[in-house]
């Protein structure tokens, strides 16, 4: 909304508005990434998830569920060093309009201080973390996993690097490179009869290969950390992020841990494959898009300009993430007996209840953008403590009910995310809510409508099918449904995205 500074000029909230305590540089360096160095980015990260699902697939095969389950067990307690290690600080560099090769060089060195003590911390919390779930291979398991932190840290600002200066082919190559490295070495393992031993063994050894990368491919270099450099609002936004991450982290975990302590490494198992594969598509779409968006939103003119461009990248998210969670829920059965082997077969009954979660956590991610580009990020930290406390909160009361009901849980709290996002916060930062809830109405209609006409066909006629032929029966009826709606109802949407495509053409 309009506002009167205090020269008595009205003025509107922009992109680069901030709350007072986070004052911006007034100049810009940041670099919007053009179309191709944006494609490129897209394509490789749907590469890593391309080698992710092979991940999946391969592995699954070579490692059984209770081998799965404790190195999940394991990485739900140690991903809070994930997020210690940033401290959100990548995302802070990302987004501030000016960045000095000083203030870039102390983010460094705090990353990689913090990294290093988020590492000798996991290691640290082994012996007794395998005392409380009584399993004395959390220790090495921990061990394993405890230089990924360290380095991860230590590669962050040669990321961010990369993407500001627009460089996002050699961002691209050198995560995709890392991941695929580390698949290698733990399928190799994992053939060797390494069990869990490759699973853990593969975050590190991804780690290091993408720091090396990035360090080759990145033209700064860090020198030496010195006073004076003006970090305070770049530490301020980080500290905040720092918590909504900490939160988002003890939300998504809770239910692992909660259901380690009343269920079989076997079960812990299938319910981080179902949560991975439900989630692993999205997450692979909303790393490059965040890369895109935050940048593209830091030019918006006005609060309105804001807006249309938040709507736009909505429809360019909700189409293809919730393709996807509506065809996995239809063919959940068939698709884990045939891709990951009969065994993996109960965890079909978590994906419908986690997938609603992941309906609502991609409604929320044009929120978070909102907030981060326009510099709110207290006003971030206050609208995911509401959701993020309840889910915690849900999924230990909920616990002795079961898995089900822990994944019930985690469900309910991100529709209450999005829900006080949309009602309470958004608002207040000057962008309304009403389009971004409009913009994704359309996909989840026609989305919801295709699968329960493959949900009702495949219970009449296809499960009596053995599971290829009732994976690929589900997935016909259902593309034809999709196609169908889409042609009839959602020819503006389809314009919508291939405008910003060719918008995107006619810039580079």
């Amino acid at each position: 909304m309009p506002r009167e500074d205090v020269r008595g000029v009205s003025s509107v909230l922009t992109a680069v508005t901030v709350l007072r305590k986070e004052t911006p540089v007034t100049t810009t360096d940041v670099v919007a990434p053009r179309r191709k160095g944006a494609l490129l980015l897209l394509g490789a990260q749907w590469g890593r998830y391309v080698s992710q699902v092979l991940g999946i697939v391969i592995l699954a095969r070579l490692v059984g569920p209770a081998d799965f389950g404790i190195v999940a067990l394991g990485a739900s307690v140690a991903g809070l060093a994930a997020v210690l290690g940033d401290f959100g600080l990548s995302m802070a560099a990302l987004r501030a309009p000016s960045l000095t090769d000083q203030q870039q060089t102390n983010l460094f060195w705090i990353n990689t201080g913090v990294g290093t003590a988020a590492a000798g911390i996991v290691a640290g919390i082994a012996p007794a973390m395998a005392t409380a779930f009584d399993d004395a291979r959390l220790i090495v398991v921990l061990l394993l996993l405890a230089p990924a932190f360290l380095l991860r840290s230590a590669s962050a600002q040669l990321r961010v690097e990369l993407n500001r200066s627009g460089r996002l082919g050699r961002l691209a190559g050198s995560e995709l490179a890392g991941d695929v490295s580390g698949l290698i070495g733990a399928i190799v393992l994992a053939a060797l009869g390494g069990g869990y031993l490759a699973l853990a063994i593969q975050g590190t050894l991804s780690a290091a290969v993408t720091l090396v990368i990035a360090f080759a491919c990145a033209s700064w270099r860090p020198g030496l950390p010195r006073r004076g450099s003006h970090l305070r609002s770049l530490l301020t936004f980080g500290g905040n992020t720092f918590v909504v991450h900490a939160l988002n982290y003890a939300s998504t975990n809770v239910g692992t841990l909660m259901i380690a302590r009343a269920a079989s490494d076997q079960v812990v198992g299938l319910y981080n494959r179902a949560t991975q594969l439900v989630n692993l598509p999205i997450d692979q779409l909303i790393t490059p898009l965040t890369r895109v968006v935050i940048p593209h939103l830091a030019v918006a003119a006005s609060a309105s300009d804001l807006s249309a461009r938040l709507s736009r990248f909505q429809v360019v998210l909700c189409y293809p993430a919730f393709a996807y969670l509506s065809l996995f829920v239809a063919a959940a059965r068939p698709a884990l007996e045939v891709v990951l082997g009969e065994a993996w077969a109960p965890a079909a009954a978590f994906v419908p209840v986690l997938a609603l979660g992941a309906l609502f956590q991609t409604l929320g991610y044009p929120q978070y953008w909102a907030f981060v580009s326009t510099g709110r990020s207290a006003m971030l930290l206050a609208s995911e403590a509401v959701g993020r406390v309840a889910m915690i909160a849900l999924a230990i009361g909920l616990a002795p009910l079961g898995p089900l009901a822990v994944a019930a849980a985690v469900a309910v709290g991100q529709f209450l995310l999005w829900l006080a996002a949309a009602v309470v916060f958004l608002p207040r930062t000057g962008v309304p809510s009403w389009p971004l809830v409009r913009a994704g109405l359309r996909p989840v209609a026609i989305f919801a409508a295709a699968l329960g006409v493959a949900v009702t066909a495949d219970a009449a006629f296809f499960a009596p099918l053995i599971p290829v032929l009732r994976l690929v029966a589900i997935t016909a009826l259902w593309s034809i449904v999709v196609t169908s709606l889409a042609l009839l109802t959602a020819r503006h949407d389809l314009r919508t995205i291939t405008e910003g495509l060719r918008r995107r053409e006619r810039r580079s």
